[in-house]
This record gives C-alpha cells, sequence and structure tokens, in this order.
C-alpha cells in the first residue's frame, strides 16, 4: 500500500502548540488559555506518535541515527532526574515535548523537505509578527512576572527570546532560497522584523546571534565567499568560546566590544561565578549528571536561586554527565558530515551560518529546553541537507 502523506495544514496544527508564547500564564487573564495551549501540544504529541509509527510500518525505514541518539541523550537525563528523585512531570514534558517535536519534523522531513520547512516557517512567521507588534506597543513588556520577576514580552523575557529569532531568520531564508533561489520580499520584510524585535530588547544573547546572521546575509549569501560559513568553523566558533572565555576567561581582550558595546560587565551579569558553579557541581557527578530538577533547571543555589549553567557544553555536563555530552556530540557530528558533503552548496551554507549563530549564542545560554526545540530541529535540518538539496524547487 502506498503511503500517502496528510496534508499541510494538519502540520501547521501540530506544529504551531510546540512554540507557546511564553506571556501565557503571566499576563492577567491568560491562565486558562496556557492550559489549553499545554492540552493542545499534548494532543499534538500524540497524534505524532501515531503517525511516526505508522510512517514507519507503512514505509519500513527506521528511525533516523538522529533520533536514536537523541533517545539516548534524553535518556541519560532521565536517568539522573530520576535518581536525584526530581520532579517526575518535569520530565515527561522535557522529554515529550522534545521527542516529539523532532518526530514531527522528521516525518515531514521524509515525506518532503521543502514542506517540512514551510511546516516551521508559516506558524512562526505569526507568532514572530504579533510579537513585534507587541514590543512596539509596549517596548518595557506586557506583563512583569515569573519565577524571579521579569518583563515579559509576547514571545517570552528578553533572553529566551533570541533561540526563536535567529533561527526562524535562517529558516525564513532557507524557506526563500528553497523557492525562488534568492531572499524575497516576504523574507526581507520578516528578516527585518526579526532584527529590530531584536533590537528592542538588547538581549545581549539576540545581539550575537544577529550579528552573525547579518553579516551572512548581507555579504556572504549567494556570494562566492559564502562557504567560509561551514560547519568546521561554526563549530570552532563554539568551542573557541567555550575554551577562551567560559574555562580560560580571556575576556578581556574583548573589554571594549563587551563594555562599550554590549554594555555588559567583564564577569557577564554574573555568568563566571555561575560557570565555576557548574564546574564544581560536574566533578562532583561526572558522568550522569544532575537531571532536571524541580522547575526544569539545574541543582545550582547562587544567592538561593536556581540557574541553569549559561552554556551549553557546561549544561550538557551538568544535566547528562560525560555521557549525555558524548550522545549529543555524536549527535552534532552526524548532522555535521552530511553538511560537509554539501557545504559548497547554498542550503548547506545557510544551515551553517546558522549553527554558527547558535553557537555563539550557546556560549552564554544553553537552550537544551522546550526554548531551543528550533536548534534540536536545526540538527535534523542538518542531517537531511541532502533532502532539501534535492527539494530545492530553484535546482
Amino acid at each position: 500500500m502506498k503511503y500517502k502523506s496528510p496534508p499541510q495544514w494538519l502540520y501547521y496544527l501540530l506544529a504551531m502548540p510546540y512554540f507557546k508564547p511564553g506571556i501565557l500564564g503571566v499576563l492577567a487573564g491568560t491562565d486558562l488559555l496556557e492550559q489549553a495551549w499545554d492540552i493542545w501540544r499534548l494532543a499534538a504529541a500524540a497524534a505524532v506518535c501515531v503517525l511516526y509509527v505508522l510512517h514507519m510500518c507503512r514505509t519500513r525505514r527506521p528511525p533516523s541515527v538522529i533520533m536514536i541518539l537523541l533517545a539516548v541523550y534524553l535518556g541519560f537525563v532521565s536517568v539522573g532526574t530520576l535518581v536525584r528523585e526530581n520532579n517526575l512531570w518535569q520530565l515527561c514534558n522535557h522529554v515529550l515535548s522534545i521527542g516529539s517535536f523532532c518526530m514531527l519534523l522528521e516525518l515531514r522531513l521524509r515525506e518532503d523537505a521543502f514542506l517540512a520547512v514551510d511546516m516551521l516557517v508559516a506558524p512562526l512567521s505569526v507568532l514572530v509578527s504579533v510579537n513585534f507588534i507587541m514590543e512596539c506597543l509596549f517596548p518595557w513588556g506586557m506583563a512583569y512576572g515569573g519565577t524571579y520577576g521579569y518583563d515579559y514580552n509576547f514571545l517570552g523575557i528578553d533572553n529566551l527570546i533570541p533561540p526563536v529569532l535567529i533561527p526562524y531568520m535562517f529558516l525564513v531564508a532557507l524557506h526563500s532560497h528553497m523557492r525562488e533561489g534568492k531572499l524575497d520580499l516576504f523574507a526581507w520584510v520578516m528578516l527585518f522584523i526579526s532584527a529590530e524585535s531584536l533590537l528592542i530588547l538588547w538581549s545581549t544573547t539576540g545581539l550575537m546571534g544577529l550579528l552573525v546572521a547579518l553579516v551572512f546575509l548581507l555579504f556572504f549569501y549567494g556570494r562566492r565567499f559564502q562557504t567560509w560559513f561551514n560547519y568546521i568553523t561554526a563549530m570552532l566558533a563554539g568551542t573557541g568560546l567555550f575554551f577562551g572565555i567560559v574555562l580560560f576567561r580571556l575576556q578581556n581582550v574583548f573589554a571594549f566590544f563587551i563594555e562599550g558595546v554590549l554594555h555588559k560587565g567583564l564577569s557577564f551579569t554574573g555568568r563566571t561565578d555561575i560557570w565555576d558553579g557548574a564546574l564544581r557541581l560536574f566533578l562532583m557527578s561526572p558522568w550522569l549528571g544532575y537531571g532536571l530538577s524541580k522547575n526544569g533547571k539545574i541543582y545550582r543555589m547562587i544567592k538561593r536561586k536556581y540557574y541553569h549553567a549559561h552554556n551549553i557544553f557546561l549544561e550538557l555536563l551538568v544535566e547528562g554527565g560525560i555521557f549525555g555530552l558524548l550522545a549529543y556530540l555524536f549527535m552534532l557530528e552526524r548532522a555535521g558530515k552530511q553538511l560537509l558533503l554539501y557545504r559548497k552548496h547554498p542550503i548547506a551554507c545557510i544551515l551553517s551560518a546558522a549553527w554558527m549563530a547558535v553557537m555563539v549564542m550557546t556560549s552564554m545560554e544553553p537552550f537544551l529546553d522546550q526554548n531551543g526545540l528550533l536548534i534540536y530541529g536545526l540538527i535534523l535540518l542538518s542531517y537531511y541537507v541532502e533532502d532539501l538539496v534535492q527539494g530545492d524547487t530553484t535546482n
């Protein structure tokens, strides 16, 4: 029996609930809407799991190595959480959200690579546009609240919006290139909206990612030197920042840029203390880590507050230990290997530039939870770059 994929509108409905606006549950009167959104996501996750299994049975195609490694990584995080007797509901929500989202994306990539990108771009375009309008109307935030008291915009607090906007900018570029072979009017409009939203926020994390995005899209994309943005240079940027800033603390070399342009202290708003705390915790439980704590963040008490590690490599080590880090690195290796095979193709260059922006941003923030779903998506898109190249309608 020939496999027939579901209609695209169904995929829009399945993808949208994974990107819940951060304002829900914070702004007065939105509690019921937040609960409805969570139920929507739970129903979507169940539907995705059914569709994924049916697809495997009908096509006789097993999960990709990326999905297997993701299961291993989430497994180590789960073990660390259960050993510490932490919040089981938080763990289930974490694993189900990330796992089912990746199932959804892999399913659509196997059916139609262009429509897989479109499945992400269409609902995100609506959310990004609403967020921009709300930022213009309420530049200081729509509400104040949360665990420690933050100003909330439509999509969330300042440091949790960049992991949506920055990958979205590259998704829009990828979508436009696959359809038109260039950046069309819609792409330029959404790129402007995204960039302006980040400038209004003035999040250091977002500005770092925005700088990479603008440099690539304005000066390298579609030009001869776009291959300078490849998977190797992207990973070198991330590991270089980890060793240079996080471990060896060479930020004094960049004092003018950090203090004069980003308006941050050389401790990066206390991040150096957090990094020291994360390293101490890792050394106390190096193999399995600590899993997820009761509020989804790592065991870390500084000034009587929970914090995550504020660096992707440290977060991996503290969440899943060395085993979890290795599983994640193997995912990156498999995705990177595919990107390097097509490193001269514009699609691979767009994805590599996205990785560079992500690696720069995650040097200061981890984005491994539900706020960073698009980063997991980027791993899958990179792994399926061959399908994206074949789905390029301009070829």
